[in-house]
């Protein structure tokens, strides 16, 4: 009996032992391959690179101070405190939130997530991350998806910060300049609980006011948290393919700690969804099984999708891994389980071996 032991053991060394050297073949072996959908990837980080420069040339014209944290000269990052700051924020995560290869990256969830030409999109974005609202409007627009925004004007730090620059004109600069389309259906306070709690300055409301009677649409003012929602719920409409969360608004992101259940990016298999009225409207889709896309951890964001962070230069529409797919070989993977399997039918012991070992044991008996 010891010598099948011997030979059990042997076979099942051996058999991982090859089994490791296929998976080291295998992954030898891998490719980088373009995606189908990449053309449409590149023209939407190209028109996210012409809506910065139409940005940036609203800036120059209109003497807007570049922030000294503004490596790239955009004119997208905001000063640290204003009237419509809500909260700390990474100069990092913004100033890589810009690269136009983020266009790419929510082209490439737009697909995965099944979307096509016409199907509609509800956008709800603070004021935390302007460029990731380019990015998104930029990708539907080469997709040709109808977007339906609610924009919130709070801000973390760097975010559209500037009243004169807000997050609502800095979408209005980029559709008048004819780079995307858009449905803006309300705006709202943003801070804690949509009602520009936890803001700093004493004149926010009177400017958010100011701001929202010059956007010259609903203004979303509920001092319950759960009305808000139901209010956007109702504005979206219930033809939704999709729901984008860009920053963490109240409404959108949710105020239990549930919220920090939801993964970044493309989400089609949420995690348990809460029952609590203040879930926000990622959980609200995700129960209706809608995709949700949620953007706001910048720099996993960018580390998974193969976007550096926070270069010099931004990056070149058109380059980086976001546009390619991992391809293994199939053969190599087949080649490679067939010689596992062989050693370990080879090497096993066969029946006649299990005979022969119990009548030498019987015998030393």
């Amino acid at each position: 009996m010891k010598a099948v032991r011997q030979r059990k053991t042997l076979a099942l060394a051996l058999t991982l032992l090859f089994a490791f050297a296929g998976y080291v073949w295998i992954k030898i072996g891998k490719k980088m391959e373009k995606r189908p959908y990449a053309h449409i990837q590149a023209g939407a980080a190209q028109r996210m690179a012409e809506a910065e420069k139409a940005i940036l040339d609203v800036v120059l014209r209109e003497d807007i101070e570049i922030e000294a944290e503004d490596h790239a000269m955009t004119g997208l990052i905001g000063p640290e405190w204003t009237s419509l700051t809500t909260s700390l924020g990474s100069e990092e995560a913004k100033r890589t939130s810009l690269d136009p290869n983020f266009a790419a990256l929510l082209v490439h969830y737009f697909q995965s997530a099944g979307l096509k030409a016409g199907d509609v999109v509800a956008v709800g974005s603070s004021g935390s991350f302007p460029g990731l609202m380019l990015a998104t409007l930029c990708a539907a627009e080469e997709m040709e998806l109808n977007v339906r925004m609610i924009a919130s004007y709070g801000a973390s730090m760097y975010g559209a910060t500037r009243p004169e620059l807000n997050i609502v004109r800095i979408a209005e600069i980029i559709r008048e300049a004819e780079l995307v389309d858009y449905q803006l259906l309300a705006v709202s306070p943003g801070g804690d609980n949509d009602y520009a709690e936890g803001m700093l300055f004493e004149d926010t409301r009177e400017i958010i006011v100011r701001l929202a009677k010059e956007s010259g649409v609903e203004f979303i003012d509920e001092n319950n948290i759960k009305k808000s929602i139901d209010r956007r719920l109702e504005l979206y409409g219930n033809d939704i393919d999709c729901f984008v969360n860009i920053g963490g608004a109240s409404v959108n992101f949710g105020t239990s700690s549930y919220a920090l259940n939801m993964n970044n990016g493309l989400i089609m298999n949420p995690p348990r969804i809460p029952i609590m009225r203040d879930r926000g409207l990622l959980y609200e889709y995700a129960a209706r099984g809608i995709p949700v896309i949620h953007l706001l951890n910048v720099k996993k964001l960018a580390e998974d999708n193969g976007i550096p962070f926070d270069r010099l230069p931004l990056g070149t529409p058109g380059e980086g891994s976001v546009y390619a797919e991992i391809k293994y070989s199939g053969h190599r993977a087949i080649i490679s389980v067939l010689i596992s399997l062989s050693v370990l039918i080879l090497l096993w012991p066969k029946k006649h071996v299990y005979e022969k070992a119990n009548i030498s044991s019987n015998f030393q008996v």
